[in-house]
């Protein structure tokens, strides 16, 4: 929950409560039709509820229903309540964290209930902290206690119990990155003019690099793997490409592999860490083998390769400070002076708007995403200005010529050389 602008709040004050409520209705009504026209089922709190589809019509019913449901709750909850139930919010947190630590949700049956002894058995906890643990989350609206002394899942449990990427995500960022997290401020004080993976929250707070970090504890790392897989795809027509794309930073090439079954005309070469690239041969399976391969090369090195279809930078920018970008991307500009003319550096990664360009909660959603790069890497999201000033430093004839997703869950930049 985020306090408004002033001049948000002068008109949520005119407009009044019951003009918010009908809103709400209003979104609420939209909802229930687009479940019924589409033949989805009601939403409910049961374990096997549906969740709203992925897309856009659904991410926007979803945001302009929330958007005036904090409204309400911040209006009629005032100043000091927003205050008092946000500064405790991190105790809901700790008390997820040990449910993900000592494997609450998995423990947990995903049909029926457990016995709170049998729970606190299962996790090797006691049980007076089991139960303290737990019933604090109900009231958050995760797990449920069909009757005393027993545990269930609800459809929010429920989602941590057979997602594990899902699991991984809300796991990795309550125990490492939560904890970076706590030292934001004093790795600010300690270097307010400089960021970068060492002069950052998390190697404030870990004492160690978040690469090297992941390389000491490989579990953890596993589960920053996890929590980091799915593909998202761009608005970029890749059927116009003909030849070979390099995945610069491609890490175990899910991306590529994902193109290339899409787009048979289209070779792909994905560049990274040696233990990275093991993982992807893994990966790569005998339908696009012949159209996949993999090359151990650092992206802060100058590009071997020579006349292909495009270079494709897949969310590497917002692991790295200013400096390291344009050391990154002056890395591409041997390999596009070998290139004919027009050929494509494609940055994929999230875009920035300018404050106040896009709607309240998509906006929240970028800055928290923003926040996590500071703690994690002393690094940013950046807008399309910035790009554009890192690419001038890199090489004043690169050029921004088309961008996707501006102010979306990823962008892209297509860049071309001049010469």
């Amino acid at each position: 929950m985020t306090p408004f602008s002033n001049k948000q709040a002068n008109s949520l004050s005119k407009a009044g409560l019951l003009a918010l409520a009908d809103n709400i209705a209003v979104k609420t009504k939209d909802i229930v039709e687009f479940l019924e026209t589409n033949g989805l089922p009601e939403l409910t709190f049961a374990p096997n509820s549906p969740n709203l589809p992925a897309g856009p019509e659904c991410s926007e019913l979803y945001s302009s229903l929330k958007a005036p449901l904090e409204d309400l709750q911040h209006l009629v909850g005032g100043p000091r309540r927003f205050w008092r139930a946000f500064c405790v919010e991190g105790y809901d947190l700790a008390a997820v964290q040990v449910a993900l630590d000592f494997g609450f949700f998995t423990v947990v049956p995903p049909q029926g209930e457990i016995a709170l002894s049998d729970l606190a058995s299962g996790a090797s906890l006691d049980l007076d902290r089991t139960s303290r643990t737990v019933r604090l989350m109900i009231t958050l609206g995760i797990f449920q206690e069909p009757k005393p002394g027993f545990i269930s899942h609800n459809a929010t449990s429920h989602a941590l119990y057979k997602d594990e990427e899902l699991r991984c995500t809300v796991h990795y960022s309550l125990d490492e990155m939560m904890k970076a997290a706590s030292a934001t401020a004093d790795s600010l004080k300690a270097s307010p003019y400089e960021a970068d993976s060492v002069h950052c929250a998390f190697n404030k707070h870990h004492d160690i690099p978040i690469f090297d970090y992941y390389t000491k504890y490989p579990e953890r790392g596993g589960r920053f793997a996890k929590a980091m897989a799915g593909a998202t795809k761009s608005n970029f027509d890749w059927a116009k490409l003909q030849g070979t794309v390099v995945d610069v930073g491609g890490g175990s090439g899910l991306i590529s592999i994902a193109l290339a079954r899409i787009f048979p005309d289209l070779k792909f070469v994905v560049q990274d860490r040696a233990h990275m690239l093991v993982e992807g041969e893994k990966l790569l399976g005998s339908d696009v083998g012949d159209r996949v391969s993999f090359m151990q090369q650092s992206f802060f090195e100058p590009q071997p390769f020579t006349d292909v279809a495009a270079f494709l930078m897949r969310q590497c920018t917002h692991n790295w400070c200013d400096r390291d970008v344009v050391t990154m991307f002056k890395s591409i500009v041997p390999g596009l002076e070998g290139c004919k003319p027009g050929t494509p550096f494609l940055v994929n990664d999230i875009i920035m708007p300018e404050p106040g360009t896009t709607p309240r909660l998509a906006e929240r959603e970028l800055r928290q995403i923003d926040m996590i790069m500071l703690v994690a890497f002393g690094a940013k999201q950046r807008t399309k200005a910035e790009f554009a000033a890192l690419l001038n430093k890199a090489d004043p004839r690169y050029k921004i010529l088309s961008v996707w997703g501006e102010g979306k869950p990823l962008g892209l930049l297509e860049v071309h050389l001049e010469q």
